[in-house]
């Protein structure tokens, strides 16, 4: 999903790094398992059985598109079946799919059965309406297009395999935050956890990086929430085409944002978190309001392994060093 530095590993680290990425393959079936079971009971028609398709229960639904809201995350309502050839999206109550939304306009859009495709027209609305981060005014939709009205973003099903990708979109409501595409916090403190024993267990090298936005809220009350979603988008971009595909990166707050960053020497750690931060500053976001300046502060914890030490303990090593950083100044990097 993420993709990778293009900096070359040494052929140690490459091979250490072959043997983490296999382990974590397997781990994340666990965490999921173990997600979907505890999650059971809130999960819209969603049982342990439905990852293999093995429940007759979604089977004998109607075979209709469908969209999923996977932002904000919902146990109710998620799910909501296109049963009619015309439906609306919008803030008023009569709208076939109501928005909860103050950035949605009464009747903001339109999705309409046209053969064998769903098309999704704006109608008009004042903040519009994004498939796959780009405006639309009309849109022929595809499987897996993700549509934003508002704050809400919604994946589209087609009805041809809609049981397959239904258990792909909760995969994904359980590990990726929406907004920015990383990782959620959820998934990375049972990851980052795992990943620490390991270190420990093995005395191999890993660091963590704690980053928040500085001054946020200003962008927020200045230009609008809508934009500032747009802010922290284009960040999780910008910090993902530089992070390896071994290395989380999640989203754990608001504007905070966390790396994990296993088989690292301490110089190197500091080094990636000073790329990090000068990718942020050194040029402006474009948004739908014109271009927004905003810089990051970055806390660096790291340990060689031969130290007990838990993910506990090293976030909140790591979240000190972030609190020095903002009150020296902000827009810098401390370890």
């Amino acid at each position: 999903m993420f993709p990778f530095f293009n900096a070359a590993a040494s052929p140690e680290r490459s091979v250490s790094l072959r043997t983490h990425s296999r382990v974590l393959r397997s781990d994340l079936r666990r965490i999921l398992c173990r997600r979907i079971s505890a999650m059971a009971g809130t999960l819209p028609a969603f049982r342990l059985e439905d990852l293999s398709g093995s429940n007759p229960e979604i089977k004998k639904k109607p075979r209709h598109s469908c969209l999923v809201r996977i932002y904000p995350a919902s146990a109710s309502d998620a799910l909501r079946d296109l049963h009619k050839p015309r439906m609306t999206i919008g803030r008023d109550s009569l709208c076939d799919i109501e928005l909860t939304d103050d950035f949605a306009s009464r009747v903001h859009a339109m999705l309409e059965e046209i053969g064998d495709h769903w098309v999704l027209t704006d109608r008009g609305s004042l903040n519009g309406t994004f498939v796959n981060d780009e405006r639309i005014e009309q849109h022929s939709l595809k499987p897996d297009d993700q549509i934003r009205i508002g704050n809400h973003i919604f994946k589209f099903l087609s009805s041809d395999q809609v049981e397959i990708q239904y258990h792909e979109a909760v995969y994904e409501m359980m590990t990726i935050d929406a907004l920015t595409q990383t990782y959620n916090r959820r998934y990375f403190e049972d990851a980052f956890r795992r990943e620490v024993l390991r270190a420990v267990r093995h005395q191999r090298p890993i660091a963590v990086l704690v980053i928040d936005v500085d001054f946020f809220k200003h962008i927020n009350d200045r230009f609008g929430h809508l934009v500032g979603d747009e802010v922290l988008r284009a960040i999780g971009q910008r910090f993902a085409e530089r992070t390896r595909g071994d290395e989380m990166l999640a989203r754990i707050g608001g504007e905070e944002f966390v790396t994990a960053l296993p088989e690292i020497s301490h110089e190197n750690a500091v080094k990636l978190a000073e790329e990090l931060r000068a990718s942020i500053c050194d040029r402006p976001f474009v948004t739908s309001r014109g271009a927004v300046k905003a810089t990051v502060s970055i806390g660096v914890a790291h340990i060689d392994g031969r130290s007990a030490v838990t993910s506990g303990e090293l976030m909140d090593r790591a979240d000190k060093k972030l609190y020095e950083a903002k009150h020296a100044g902000r827009n810098q990097v401390k370890w």
